[in-house]
């Protein structure tokens, strides 16, 4: 069996990563995706769902059960019914000026024709 070059850090080099190990740019780590789960663990997983809701319900409700269970277990609950609430960003984002005046049309033109748009001297052209 043939060796993988190996490099700094013990780390063998792959077709799909730079020297540094990193994957390179616009190579998936993981091109076949993740693997389909098989339909018969899909299945089990669908009949316990009715059951755990019960459990989780019935543990809810249960006066006897620590406070701190009861509450997880609303938690679980509404987070499965509503979906998990957003959370807020914070976030201040701010760019510099552009002043379109500074753009040549030689430009313009260029940023239309990168957007896949037509141009004035393009549809003139066409006519012809």
């Amino acid at each position: 069996m043939e060796q993988a070059e190996t490099r700094p850090g013990n780390r063998a080099k792959t077709g799909n990563r730079d020297n540094t190990g990193r994957f390179r740019k616009g190579v998936s780590g993981n091109p076949s995706g993740r693997p389909a789960q098989p339909e018969e663990f899909k299945e089990i997983l669908r009949s316990a769902t009715v059951p755990a809701l019960r459990l989780l319900v019935k543990t809810m409700n249960d006066g006897a059960v620590k406070p701190e269970l009861r509450v997880k277990c609303a938690e679980i609950l509404i987070d499965r019914a509503l979906g998990k609430a957003t959370q807020p960003i914070e976030a201040s984002v701010s760019s510099p000026a552009f002043d379109w005046g500074d753009i040549t049309t030689d430009e313009l033109r260029r940023l239309a024709e990168l957007n896949g748009l037509e141009t004035a001297d393009d549809s003139a052209g066409s006519a012809k």
